[in-house]
């Protein structure tokens, strides 16, 4: 009920975001003005870094069947953000207070955490959303016994995930870490099932995809306090690219746990150095570092943990740091986002395992004085990450605005008029048939607290 009401509350603000000019455009253009047997081809031989065929012909089949019909790309993201709540809960399974508890403060941190916004995003469908649903999906049924007969499905999920989005080969270094720990759900033959899907996607890649250009050094990252170019960074790190791809490891791993940096940018520090910070920086970072202490403490004083929480203390230390060597190429928010998802699980097993909690939430502690401090500690961090989550309702109402702005002030400059096709005509239609509340008149405590896209107009 807790998860379903987040997706309630978001759905009111989501549902007046439209299309993004830039993105949406340029995603929707070359499978919807194709073909089938076009697209299929292009999909497939699709040239550049990125090799996304089952993302490319999922858009032309949306296209097929609901044309530029908004609402139906709204609902898919909202039911994939469903989905992903639900799975988590499904992960923790809480049973009894203390873990009903734990599990909604874990559904709260997901939903405040700044690496989750892109599970918002369409352009036109999310397929980052679409294939963190299947790693979750994939760890829980890893943890289950019943799959162990029918292990060979994590090959399949597995090669689905990384043709969609190159991010789902994160499923065979975390089901292996699982397997390694005693998972009962898989085995050697299911390791060895995604080993071979390993096989075949790189010979279908390799075989139709172009692979050629600069790997490693080609797209602007944060280092610092500023945000490098590509060519500056090669200039910089050329000779050794192992310093900048440490320095996104530590990065992307450092936002789940402190949300510092931002994007490979140390804002925080910055603006404290220079003696300008903002209020929300300060509840961000200060939210994020109290968690993490908790987290810390909470598995130390519950330790031994039970076999299920054990296994979710690996699956979400192995979301964390597996997902965070993913960045090394370059680090951005949203590249944390398995990271968060594996920081809500250690959250969950930190506070349901903790025994004052767990005895204060029974009735049963014998020292007062514990039991008030470690429910006023569980209270203040369930509380903060309620808060953030209001955040996360202002950051959706920020993309309206916008995405609004987009198709009217920056229309030319961001090369809408270059593209006088029927498809662009009918997108800015659509976009430009409702007006989203100018969020530059939001109350100005709002401001203070949270992070905001634009500047009040008093």
């Amino acid at each position: 009920m807790w998860a379903l009401a987040y997706v309630a509350l978001f759905a009111l603000v989501f549902f007046k975001i439209s299309w993004s000019l830039g993105d949406t455009y340029s995603h929707l253009a070359g499978p919807a003005l194709s073909s089938w047997h076009d697209a299929f081809v292009d999909a497939f031989t699709a040239r550049g870094r990125e090799y996304r065929p089952f993302f490319t012909l999922g858009i032309k089949t949306a296209y097929e069947a609901a044309g530029t019909w908004l609402p139906f790309y709204q609902s898919l993201v909202l039911l994939l953000f469903g989905a992903l709540l639900t799975l988590v809960v499904w992960l923790c399974r809480p049973v009894g207070r203390p873990r009903a508890l734990a599990a909604c403060v874990a559904v709260s941190c997901i939903c405040g955490l700044h690496t989750s916004r892109i599970l918002f995003g369409f352009w036109p469908l999310n397929h980052y959303a679409a294939v963190m649903v299947m790693l979750l999906a994939a760890i829980g049924l890893a943890l289950h016994p019943r799959t162990r007969p029918h292990d060979w499905i994590f090959g399949l999920l597995m090669l689905v995930a990384t043709l969609s989005l190159e991010f789902g080969i994160l499923i065979v270094p975390v089901l292996t870490v699982l397997w390694w720990f005693g998972a009962p759900g898989i085995s050697g033959r299911g390791v060895t099932a995604m080993l071979a899907a390993v096989a075949v996607y790189a010979t279908i890649r390799f075989t139709f995809g172009d692979h050629s250009g600069e790997l490693t050094l080609w797209a602007d990252s944060g280092f610092g306090f500023q945000n490098l170019d590509a060519d500056t960074l090669r200039a910089r790190f050329g000779g050794a690219p192992w310093v900048l791809w440490t320095y996104n490891v530590a990065g992307t791993m450092l936002t789940v746990l402190f949300s510092e940096p931002r994007d490979g940018v140390y804002s925080f520090v910055e603006s404290l150095l220079a003696r300008d910070m903002e209020s929300w920086q300060w509840f961000q970072v200060g939210s994020s570092a109290l968690t993490t202490l908790v987290i810390a403490a909470g598995l130390v004083r519950g330790w031994p943990w039970k076999e299920h929480d054990r296994l979710l203390v690996v699956a979400g230390c192995a979301l964390l740091v597996l997902g965070s060597v993913l960045s090394f190429v370059y680090t951005r928010d949203r590249l944390g986002l398995a990271g968060g998802i594996g920081y809500a699980l250690l959250l969950y097993v930190a506070v349901g395992s903790w025994p004052a909690f767990a005895e204060a939430t029974a009735g049963k502690l014998a020292r007062p004085w514990e039991r008030r401090v470690v429910v006023g500690v569980v209270t203040v961090v369930a509380a903060l990450w309620v808060t953030r989550s209001a955040e996360t309702w202002f950051q959706l109402r920020d993309t309206a605005w916008d995405y609004h702005v987009e198709w009217t002030d920056r229309f030319v400059e961001l090369g809408g008029a270059q593209n006088p096709t029927d498809l662009m005509r009918e997108l800015r239609t659509t976009a430009l048939s409702k007006t989203p509340a100018d969020v530059r008149l939001d109350p100005a405590w709002t401001y203070l607290l949270f992070e905001r896209r634009f500047h009040r107009v008093p």
